[in-house]
């Protein structure tokens, strides 16, 4: 008796590499200037239809060591042509160790530039509310104001695929030193529930937008002498806002801010100034 064969799709395999030497890993992350954002030694690399994911690594900017938990570098999404982008990480996930909350500095796909964002927990007095109705009044302020406001984008999936996880806006998952695919909800973090995250964009009149082909350079961007906002910059905006939104919660006025001043909202022809 025969039986009818079930034919099954091709699956985009995700491939676990061995922890890689320096030389081995420059050819995986691109460049020499990716592989010195990732100090130290160890950590695991997974490798998935031209994403990279490192786990087990900080990520190093001009200001400092992030502790990170997940870093990706994604072929074709890095800007083109010489600038300090060069080097920089797509995506970077860690949670702040001073507020607890949820962070990721992400690169947009179109234009090169990165955004920033937090997730704060469901009893966050703010959880739900649009960024619109969130300003300088209640103590956040942030590079050209906040622009996204989203519960956690689902994810991820039981078959967890490395192109999609380098674009989504979600909580990290519990990963072992070496990577496996999530196969339970429990491989989130314990007492994860849906964050509702915030988020602000460098791409305003005053920033530069790396492939101004791929989006147009902002009106005035030359007058004003715009420039491109760097990890270092995003990251230290991204725990500003991390701050910013703790002292909410705490009913506590905002902590100063860190880092270089705002560009006044004045400049942007967008923002009402």
């Amino acid at each position: 008796m025969s039986r009818n064969k079930i034919t099954r799709a091709n699956k985009p395999v995700s491939t676990a590499l061995a922890i890689p030497t320096a030389a081995e890993l420059v050819p995986i992350v691109g460049s020499e200037r990716a592989l010195a954002k990732l100090p130290g030694t160890g950590g695991a690399v997974a490798r998935e239809d031209g994403t990279v994911l490192v786990t087990g690594r900080g990520y190093a900017t001009r200001d400092g060591v992030i502790p990170a938990a997940e870093i990706y570098f994604v072929d074709g999404l890095r800007p083109a042509g010489e600038g300090v982008w060069l080097g920089e990480a797509d995506k970077v996930a860690w949670r702040d160790e001073t507020t607890g909350y949820e962070c990721i500095m992400l690169r947009a796909t179109r234009g090169g530039y990165l955004s920033g964002y937090v997730g704060v927990p469901r009893d966050h007095p703010l959880w739900g509310w649009e960024h619109g109705a969130v300003g300088p009044d209640l103590g956040v302020e942030v590079h050209g104001g906040l622009t996204y406001s989203r519960i956690c984008e689902d994810g991820p999936s039981p078959e967890r695929r490395l192109v999609e996880e380098a674009r989504r806006i979600c909580h990290v998952p519990t990963l072992p030193s070496q990577y496996e695919p999530v196969i339970h909800a429990t491989g989130h973090r314990p007492g994860d529930v849906h964050a509702w995250w915030f988020g602000f964009d460098c791409n305003h009149a005053y920033d530069l937008v790396p492939e101004a082909d791929r989006q147009p350079q902002p009106f005035l961007g030359a007058e004003v002498g715009a420039e491109y906002r760097d990890d270092a910059y995003v990251i230290q905006e991204i725990l500003n806002l991390a701050a910013q939104l703790r002292a909410v919660a705490d009913g506590v006025p905002a902590p100063p801010r860190q880092g270089p001043p705002l560009p006044p909202i004045g400049l942007d022809p967008h923002a009402g100034g």
